[in-house]
């Protein structure tokens, strides 16, 4: 019998990965993270973006909520005690509260008591204060000094032009407004005016009121003119039908990525929850009696110049001049502007309830327009030069 062996064949051994085609690997891995991860990022922006525009949509709607309930969209803050000693009461986020589904907050709030004082600044059993209660839709998710934070706020309303003041102006109102728009020589001052600050007449207070949405309610606290008539009593915010100058043309909120940061969302001072467009110092020009109408040049009503913050010798008060800071305060005026993280612009909420985003690159005039919401109003007097209306493609 035959023996038969059988013949094994041995294994060829494993071959592992080259140097090189793990480099090869490794540089395909790369590249493909390189493209994909901007878009990630890209894809995440955009969608903070939007989250931020749903916050001003929402807040946009409940002014608009508050005005057909109040006839006017609401006041920019409420204030008593007397005119050279105002005490604050509460701001325009205290009053859209039940608007914006937080009546949980609304209803327990003290309107008698300031905004800092008493039950709206008493500590809870669970720690939390009434004026710091974090609102979500307060908070923009770009804004990282209010994600999150006890009384945060990234969005302020349309308070109006203000007059590049060195001194400081203690609260922007305007029967007092120091921008003496048709240079002239008549006060209209009453006897519970403050020095400094003055009615200059009621046309220009009129024309003052048309570069602003909100307004100051100041109750007691008002100022009494020459004829000892209480005009801020009679008035403050517009109506929906006193945007004469069409909602779609008329900011109302826009963000300020360091608003709220004196007080949060509570505190009714105009540079904690209000942007202003800072007017320069220079000679108002009533009318170019050559043209028959201001130059484009010339700082009036019409074409309201920027003022110059003389700490930078810049305009600080533009779209995203001082993103980074500081704080807005009654003496730090320019801070006090649409300010915002997202790349190239800020969102806006508009009159007629839209939201839209502006670049930061709009030319000056336009956007002076688009603060003013009864600028193109013809006025009593020629003095006065009416803004120009704006096309739906200026911006």
């Amino acid at each position: 019998m035959q023996n038969r062996r059988t013949q094994l064949t041995p294994k060829p051994a494993r071959r592992g990965f080259t140097l090189i085609e793990l480099l090869v690997v490794i540089s395909i891995i790369a590249t493909l993270m390189a493209l994909v991860l901007p878009a990630i990022q890209n894809a995440r922006a955009a969608a903070r973006t939007l989250e931020c525009k749903n916050n001003l949509k929402n807040i946009t709607l409940a002014a608009h909520n508050f005005a057909s309930a109040k006839k006017r969209f609401p006041p920019l803050g409420v204030w008593t005690g007397t005119p050279i000693a105002p005490l604050g009461l509460r701001s325009w986020v205290v009053e859209l509260l039940p608007f914006m589904d937080r009546r949980d907050i609304s209803d327990r709030w003290d309107n008698l008591s300031q905004w800092n004082v008493g039950a709206n600044s008493t500590a809870s059993a669970s720690g939390s204060v009434l004026n710091k209660t974090y609102v979500k839709v307060l908070a923009c998710p770009d804004d990282q000094t209010a994600v999150g934070a006890n009384g945060a706020l990234s969005y302020v309303a349309n308070n109006g032009y203000l007059v590049n003041d060195t001194t400081g102006t203690v609260q922007n109102r305007w029967t007092t407004g120091v921008l003496n728009w048709n240079n002239g020589a008549t006060a209209d001052v009453g006897a519970n005016s403050f020095p400094g600050y003055v009615d200059i007449d009621k046309a220009d207070a009129d024309a003052h009121r048309d570069t602003g949405v909100f307004w100051a309610d100041y109750g007691s606290a008002s100022y009494l003119d020459a004829d000892n008539v209480s005009r801020e009593q009679q008035k403050n915010s517009h109506s929906v039908d006193g945007i004469y100058d069409g909602g779609s043309q008329t900011i109302l909120f826009t963000e300020n990525i360091n608003a709220g940061g004196s007080g949060g969302w509570a505190n009714p001072s105009w540079s904690n929850v209000g942007f202003v467009y800072v007017v320069a110092t220079a000679s108002l020009v009533p009318l170019d009696t050559a043209i028959g109408k201001p130059a484009v040049t010339d700082n009036s009503y019409r074409y309201p110049q920027p003022g110059i913050n003389a700490a930078t010798s810049k305009t600080d008060n533009l779209l995203n001049r001082l993103k980074s800071g500081p704080e807005a305060t009654s003496t730090l005026i320019f801070a006090a502007a649409p300010n915002s993280a997202h790349p190239g612009g800020v969102n806006i909420g508009y009159a007629d309830g839209s939201v839209g985003f502006i670049s930061d690159n709009i030319n000056t005039t336009v956007y002076a327009s688009l603060i003013s919401p009864g600028g193109a109003r013809r006025r009593d007097t020629s003095a006065i030069p009416s803004q120009d209306p704006l096309g739906d493609n200026s911006y």
